[in-house]
């Protein structure tokens, strides 16, 4: 048999097991960096989404090294799946922003999720900033959900 296709085939195995491993424990930090980047291809092919937009981040959540969906993520999954954000309600409370994002899909149902923010040390363009990250961090919960 020729060598390189056992090659192949042994990394096609090697592979295989990595992300096997890596979705039963949920956590991805034992896979190299190619192994990852198959996995984020792979990820993005299935969901409909554009790698060249970088959708997804991976970050270390707890001690296990996850891939986060970002705004990228978000925007494309709410175009593909007719996700409309239909009402967004802010409340800032004991130092806190607190928004709820109400969505409803193409087929009429409706969901709402929350994302809250510290802001109460924040000033200027901090402080708005951080009211924009918790709209999106809304955003992006309830198309998530």
């Amino acid at each position: 048999m020729n060598k390189e296709i056992v090659k192949t085939e042994d990394a096609k195995q090697k592979l295989t097991l990595a992300v096997e491993h890596a979705i039963t424990t949920g956590n991805l930090g034992a896979l190299n960096v190619e192994q990852r980047l198959q996995y984020y291809k792979w990820v993005c092919d299935e969901a409909g989404l554009s790698m060249a937009s970088q959708p997804f981040d991976f970050l270390v959540l707890n001690g296990k090294t996850v891939l986060y969906a970002k705004k990228a993520a978000t925007d494309q999954l709410r175009k593909i799946h007719g996700v409309s954000i239909i009402k967004v309600e802010k409340e800032i409370s004991d130092g806190m922003c607190v928004v709820t994002a109400y969505a409803r899909d193409k087929d009429g149902k409706e969901d709402c999720d929350m994302g809250a923010v510290p802001i109460c040390h924040l000033k200027g363009d901090a402080y708005a900033n951080g009211l924009l990250k918790c709209i999106t961090k809304a955003k992006r919960r309830v198309t998530l959900s």
